[in-house]
């Protein structure tokens, strides 16, 4: 009684027989059971690492130590999946934690956090590792965890608008592609007895139509085996840097897509260039990272050649023209940025320009591709149904 004195309180009502509430049912701990935290056998997804960053920040700046920080989002992740009944399967957190958990392990034992950081290649890009190392260095980890978390977000935001704007022409082309084999499997096999019955030459639009759907009926397994082998072959290029690069560089001259695939590799390069320069990354340092981050092999072989030049003592704008990859607008804003000592914010505001660019070339495409795509199969399936009803047009010429 004295202890709820103390604090304000007065008893209405005492029982000996008053129970303890039923404990609430506490989440399943997936810690292994002897204390170490398994190492993440796949990759965090870029919205986690993004939230990972946030929340770190936020606890670096309220003062709580950097183990310590780790250790309550480490916590806070495993015990995620168990509270949300609808989400009975999110891996993405418990994939995070095993991630925290070891990470936390290598700052517990003296490590920096950008070099544990730099352990996880996929989860952690180098420019990311670049901008935490410098904040460690530069006393502002914080704040180089923050600008983490922005990038990724809008990297993030990036992905999606292409992805979102290339969903429905994707969706059209393929239920297009259905519509047709459907045609050509079902509908049109129909009429050949009814052709041969009639007797006479059919029109070359329906020999053509008709020779096309025996040619699926009777090769279609070939086909299946020759497009799983066309897959497999495309999965195994996949890790040829040539190829890749060849991809690239196709992409940068096909009208349509250089636009959009130009912008955006070249705000990516700008944008991590700005702000591994405003977080206080060496210049030289900053480039052989922002290269890679451009997200096109072509972009970043030829930006390459830029780290010789501005080793030897060349402003950044001179070197940049030389590439044939940034508009003459953009050089001359550059020039003018290193000049006046604001060249890392600059670069960021080029690249938020670029992206809202980017949204525009994204609407010129679609604009050219959907009623393209809607045109050419309105087109097959109207040479179906002329090729399909051409010999009963010609009724009389094929009976005589």
């Amino acid at each position: 009684l004295s202890s709820l004195d103390r604090q304000g309180l007065f008893p209405l009502e005492l029982s000996s027989d008053a129970r303890p509430p039923d404990p609430l049912p506490q989440p399943a701990s997936r810690e292994p059971r002897n204390g170490a935290a398994p190492a993440p056998t796949r990759s965090p997804g870029a919205s986690e690492i993004a939230r990972l960053m946030r929340q770190l920040a936020d606890l670096v700046r309220a003062g709580v130590p950097l183990a310590r920080a780790l250790q309550t989002l480490e916590t806070q992740d495993s015990q995620h999946t168990a509270e949300v009944i609808w989400a009975a399967d999110d891996r993405g957190r418990q994939t995070t934690a095993d991630l925290v958990a070891t990470v936390r392990r290598e700052v517990e034992a003296g490590g920096d956090l950008g070099k544990s950081l730099a352990a996880f290649p996929r989860a952690f890009p180098s420019a990311a590792v670049g901008i935490v190392r410098a904040g460690e260095r530069g006393g502002f980890l914080e704040d180089a965890l923050e600008r983490v978390a922005a990038f990724t977000e809008r990297e993030i935001a990036l992905v999606r608008r292409v992805r979102s704007a290339l969903a429905y022409p994707a969706l059209l082309a393929v239920l297009g592609s259905l519509s047709v084999v459907f045609l050509l499997t079902w509908v049109v096999p129909r009429f050949e007895g009814i052709y041969s019955d009639m007797g006479g030459a059919l029109p070359l639009p329906t020999r053509i139509l008709m020779g096309t759907s025996e040619l699926i009926q009777q090769w279609w397994p070939l086909a299946a085996a020759m497009a799983a082998l066309i897959g497999v072959a495309a999965w195994r290029l996949k890790t040829s840097e040539s190829v890749l690069r060849g991809i690239d560089r196709m992409m940068l001259h096909v009208p349509g897509l250089r636009g959009v695939a130009g912008r955006a590799a070249l705000a990516r390069f700008t944008r991590t260039l700005g702000m591994l320069l405003q977080s206080g990354v060496p210049i030289l340092d900053a480039l052989d990272i922002a290269h890679g981050a451009c997200g096109n092999r072509e972009f970043s072989h030829r930006l390459q050649t830029i780290v010789p030049h501005v080793r030897q003592g060349q402003d950044l704008a001179g070197p940049l023209a030389a590439t044939g990859l940034v508009p003459a607008t953009l050089i001359s804003t550059i020039a003018v940025a290193q000049e006046s000592g604001r060249l890392g914010e600059v670069l960021e505001e080029i690249g938020e320009r670029l992206d809202q660019e980017i949204d525009h070339a994204l609407r010129v495409l679609l604009s050219f591709l959907e009623p393209t795509l809607i045109a050419a199969m309105a087109g097959v399936v109207f040479f179906i149904v002329l090729a399909t009803l051409l010999p009963v047009f010609t009724l009389n010429t094929l009976v005589q």
